[in-house]
């Protein structure tokens, strides 16, 4: 175990045992490891202990007078932010304790150390179970920002009706190419958050211009195409969106550097940004905007493939292509069409 795996401190556990020589071991074991320890005899004395302040983890005997450990866990669910406090059964080595054991599991407890116990095995098991706290507090705050970027992107449909759904299927033409790529989970997880974030810019473009069914004046089309580096600086400043800001900033570059707005050509265009403009094309492609109709998608493709080496990078176009075949993006628009058809859209 690592110096940062012994800082424990600011972390509270409840430890809840009528025993009080054992109470009193399994406080001073806890606390050794630099854990803030609270303890207490029975399960009521314990929840008002959690009522007072939450801890991060409870370490609870199950045979206690008052309380027991199973009474005192399902009061602890009931509570506010209950659910989530990981909560570890202390029971004996007995063939009497099956039943309290099973009906624990039943109840959702996330683990069992049994008596005797050593101070190894009891600092392992809260170690670990606080980690794997950890990981899941995480993963809620990814879906929770997640849903909050698209929450922020999706205000571009007040202003630019098209740009909605076009954010939720650039994302799923994004997600199989990387698939079809075999980029890694980090990889397709920074690419998600560029195919929801990657036309965010858009909302520091007059509305005017947005909507304008008209061909863009010159002036016009300069401000249209300064949405990528609108968006970059949008998000240039959160730390766990750094790997996007490439993918908003170029993905309407172009492999004969004719893109912008850095003129860009070949591989110096990053990789996902490459990946978006084929995708990003294509749905344009295929969708009504104010100033024309929408092209059949199998003529949005040949017109993709014949514009590799110009436009896009051949190779992207070659996966695109890929996954025209394999079915993955006829689906897509099979899903777009039946949500239109039911006004899901």
């Amino acid at each position: 175990m690592t110096d940062q795996d012994n800082n424990h401190s600011g972390l509270t556990l409840l430890v809840v045992e009528d025993d009080l020589a054992l109470l009193k071991a399994l406080h001073d074991i806890l606390e050794a490891e630099g854990y803030q320890v609270r303890t207490a005899t029975h399960g009521e004395e314990a929840l008002e202990s959690y009522r007072e302040k939450k801890p991060d983890l409870i370490l609870s005997d199950i045979s206690m007078p008052v309380m027991d450990g199973l009474q005192l866990f399902e009061a602890v669910r009931r509570q506010p932010g209950g659910i989530a406090i990981p909560f570890i059964f202390l029971t004996a080595h007995s063939s009497g304790r099956r039943e309290d054991k099973f009906h624990g599991r039943s109840l959702g407890a996330d683990d069992y150390i049994t008596k005797p116990i050593s101070s190894h095995e009891l600092r392992n098991v809260v170690h670990a179970r606080l980690r794997r706290a950890d990981e899941l507090m995480v993963e809620q705050i990814k879906i929770a920002f997640k849903k909050s970027l698209s929450t922020f992107a999706n205000a571009i449909e007040l202003r630019d009706p098209y740009t909605y759904n076009h954010v939720k299927r650039i994302n799923e033409y994004a997600q199989a190419m990387a698939n079809e790529l075999g980029w890694d989970e980090n990889r397709r997880e920074a690419l998600e958050f560029g195919a929801i974030l990657h036309d965010i810019g858009k909302l520091e473009v007059f509305i005017d211009i947005l909507s304008k069914k008209d061909e863009l004046t010159p002036e016009e089309w300069e401000v249209m195409r300064r949405h990528p580096e609108f968006g970059a600086h949008m998000i240039e400043k959160i730390d766990y969106l750094a790997p996007v800001v490439p993918m908003i900033l170029h993905h309407h570059e172009r492999w004969d550097g004719s893109g912008y707005p850095g003129g860009l050509v070949g591989e110096e265009i990053p990789e996902e940004a490459r990946l978006l403009a084929v995708i990003d094309s294509f749905d344009a492609m295929t969708t009504d905007r104010p100033y024309r109709s929408a092209m059949p998608p199998e003529v949005a493709l040949e017109e993709i493939k014949q514009r590799a080496g110009v436009q896009f990078d051949p190779y992207m176009v070659a996966i695109f292509n890929r996954i025209w075949e394999s079915g993955a993006v006829p689906s897509i628009i099979e899903e777009r069409k039946n949500n239109r058809e039911n006004n899901i859209e």
